[in-house]
């Protein structure tokens, strides 16, 4: 029976199309199962009906093994894209001398993951940050459009808008930040009254509350640590906005102010992760000694060293 139930399997894999390899380890392992059963005291037909049909079990198989397939590739680019990028950074930055902003190359290593292992809708949103932050530096490296150039970031909640789309709520919150930039836009430029006319972005907020698509909850959680970490997750979230605008609009520091918003996944890690590591940190460490040693010190050529940290420090915590 074992060797009938064995021969079964392995037709079926074969019409199946399975590897050499794959077909060999298999069957190994439903040799040893069915071994072990007869050990117990199984009979043949006991071991039979737990193990499965062969052709329902050959099925499966080869659905996981396709599964485990496209999983593998994907994850063979995803570990490709960092050396991707570095090559990519150093043969632009050296052939050409344009440095800044060519490090936004490193971007494509997070957007590749998103790519690879996100479903479209949900694929569309993660990719916003990344589209804005690309935009926003090209936009104020290229144009000096560092203001209002940062308005490319509101496309991150309006597109979460779009593509939650449900009632006539959804098009007039959509509706209130489009009038509010356009508002920013014209009293910006018309009056040179940047700061008048950011007062612009108070009509999205009357109108969410007013219309219930925004609402403030101070359901803070029972636990008094868990509470203490939302309130600074809240406090992080509320400064690094202000931290943001005060330095683009009062030291027109647009083109490194943005630094100020890693702040808010910095906190969440620090706050709610149950055991601290450096690892989760290493990518937005990473970044800040980048863009900094490269922006204020003029060291593109070499301040790119500061992502191999991620993968050492990877290395170091998981030996």
């Amino acid at each position: 029976m074992k060797a009938k139930y064995l021969e079964a399997l392995k037709n079926k894999l074969i019409e199946f199309q399975a590897s050499k390899e794959d077909i060999n380890d298999i069957l190994k392992d439903y040799g040893q199962l069915y071994d072990d059963m007869l050990e117990t005291g199984r009979t043949d037909e006991e071991i039979y009906k737990l193990l499965g049909e062969p052709n329902h079990v050959a099925y499966e198989l080869i659905d996981t093994l396709r599964i485990k397939r496209k999983k593998d590739v994907r994850n063979k680019f995803i570990a490709l894209m960092p050396f991707v990028s570095v090559i990519t950074f150093m043969a632009i930055g050296l052939s050409t001398d344009i440095w800044h902003p060519t490090w936004l190359v490193f971007l494509s290593i997070p957007v590749m993951a998103i790519i690879l292992s996100t479903k479209v809708k949900e694929m569309l949103i993660a990719l916003m940050p990344f589209a804005s932050t690309v935009t926003f530096i090209l936009l104020g490296t290229y144009a000096n459009l560092w203001n209002p150039g940062w308005l490319v970031f509101l496309s991150i909640p309006m597109m979460a808008l779009i593509q939650d789309y449900k009632n006539w709520k959804s098009l007039v919150s959509f509706i209130s930040f489009a009038v509010a930039i356009a508002f920013y836009l014209y009293v910006g430029y018309t009056y040179n009254r940047w700061d008048y006319a950011a007062l612009g972005f108070i009509l999205p907020v009357v109108t969410g509350l007013v219309i219930g698509e925004t609402k403030f909850i101070w359901n803070f959680p029972k636990d008094p640590k868990e509470r203490r970490g939302a309130l600074v997750m809240l406090s992080v979230i509320i400064l690094a906005t202000a931290g943001f605008l005060a330095l683009g609009l009062l030291l027109d520091g647009w083109v490194y102010a943005w630094q100020t918003f890693l702040l808010i996944p910095i906190s969440a890690i620090l706050f709610f992760d149950k055991k601290f590591r450096l690892t989760p940190l290493m990518p937005f460490i990473a970044v800040i000694i980048f863009f900094n040693l490269g922006f204020f010190a003029g060291l593109w050529t070499i301040s790119w060293m500061a992502f191999l940290l991620i993968p050492v420090t990877a290395i170091i915590e998981n030996a």
